[in-house]
């Protein structure tokens, strides 16, 4: 095994060795190397990229490992439980103020959701896997190596193919020495190839969701869109994250956070491959999105907004839409727009998708048991979304064919 904390840490013949690898073992935008060098070089992020290889100096894995908190100021808004045993736990836990913060070490993409923490040769057995991850989230992770280990180890997003009326968090059929745990499902749009134009898209959509991107198109009339270049997204980057801000600000749970650096590298290694769409009015920037557009699919990174503004016209929602013809005209497979806002984007065509995530606390026994117990008697709120979709031969699959 081979770890980077620095882009160069390794030559470009391991970095050409990783992609190639994760061409043929299920492509990932944010493992691709031109995701994990950006991470590598913002100086606020404890990350590392990991590599493991067979005794021929064949690849035989690949993963990123990151060091963050996560929080969460939602107590009881996002979950719903029926033992009692659940409040119980939840006060515990939500004991400092309300807020629950948590050190933790993530294997896997802290910034997105979906099934990007790890690949591996598929000669590598389940057992094997394990014993490696296990082996790769238990040193430091710091850029000198100086951090200490968090108590609790995170390996996020699996997809799941159990049916919803199921619950599937508590008790790990991954490891018995984790925990399972769900959050809101990732929210994604599959793509037909017959369609290659938005109108093509909507004519397979109920009245009422056509209605709506009608009406999403009047609001936003008024705004600009421009696509920035590398420069202005150096220069406009304090600006950016202000507008991030607004958004992140209000989040619920948090895991992680964006900085500005974020989106200079990665425009630095994506290039035209991540937009970086500035929304004006009056000649203001009063929002952005970004993403990831891949030959394989579009993975929505970013937005902020003026909150004002949105309400006005409807900039958050135009943002989807933008999307959707981002991978339209590119071609894809997949559009995957994350976890929030599920309502609006179940209007808009999105179908939700369950994630597990592993969890461990591994040096506090007491709170391990805690959240085994608020995970077991658990699952999150998800409302009533809307059925976008006209007939169901152009409904896309609302779980992933693909699970661990």
């Amino acid at each position: 095994m081979i770890r980077a904390s620095k882009v160069e840490d390794w030559g470009d013949e391991v970095w050409h060795k990783w992609d190639e690898f994760l061409k043929i073992n299920t492509p990932s935008a944010f493992l691709d190397s031109r995701s994990v060098k950006a991470a590598l070089c913002v100086e606020n992020r404890s990350l590392i990229a990991v590599c493991w290889f067979h005794e021929n100096e064949d690849v035989k894995g690949i993963a990123i490992v990151e060091d963050t908190v996560a929080a969460s100021q939602s107590r009881g808004q996002f979950l719903k439980a029926d033992k009692p045993f659940f409040k119980l736990a939840q006060t515990f836990l939500y004991r400092n103020e309300g807020v629950f913060r948590l050190n933790i070490r993530v294997m896997g993409s802290v910034l997105s959701s979906g099934d990007h923490a790890y690949r591996y040769d598929k000669n590598v057995s389940e057992l094997e896997k394990q014993a490696l991850i296990s082996k790769a989230l238990d040193f430091k992770v710091g850029k000198e190596g100086g951090n200490s280990i968090p108590s609790t180890f995170m390996v996020k997003d699996h997809y799941s193919n159990v049916p919803w009326s199921k619950r599937i968090s508590g008790k790990s059929f991954w490891n018995k020495k984790w925990i399972d745990i769900e959050f809101d499902p990732v929210m994604e749009i599959d793509l037909s190839p017959e369609w290659k134009t938005l109108d093509d898209y909507s004519s397979r959509l109920r009245k009422k969701s056509r209605a709506k991107l009608r009406r999403i198109d009047k609001d936003s009339s008024s705004l600009v869109l421009r696509e920035l270049s590398f420069a202005e997204v150096v220069e406009n980057a304090d600006q950016l994250i202000a507008l991030y801000s607004m958004v992140y600000g209000r989040a619920g749970f948090k895991l992680g956070m964006l900085h500005k650096e974020d989106l200079v590298f990665l425009k630095k290694y994506w290039k035209d491959d991540f937009p970086v769409i500035g929304y004006y009015f009056d000649n203001e920037l009063v929002g952005f999105q970004c993403g990831i557009v891949t030959d394989y699919s579009v993975e929505a990174f970013f937005v902020g907004f003026n909150l004002k503004e949105n309400k006005t016209h409807s900039i958050y929602q135009r943002m989807l839409i933008e999307f959707i013809k981002q991978g339209i005209a590119r071609g894809v497979k997949k559009i995957s727009l994350g976890r929030t806002a599920l309502d609006i984007k179940s209007s808009l065509g999105a179908v939700p998708k369950r994630l597990i995530c592993h969890l461990k606390v591994h040096k506090r026994p007491i709170i391990h048991s805690l959240m085994s117990a608020v995970a077991s008697s658990s699952s999150p709120k998800i409302p009533q979304l809307k059925r976008a979709w006209d007939d169901e031969l152009t409904l896309p699959l609302s779980i992933s064919s693909r699970s661990k």
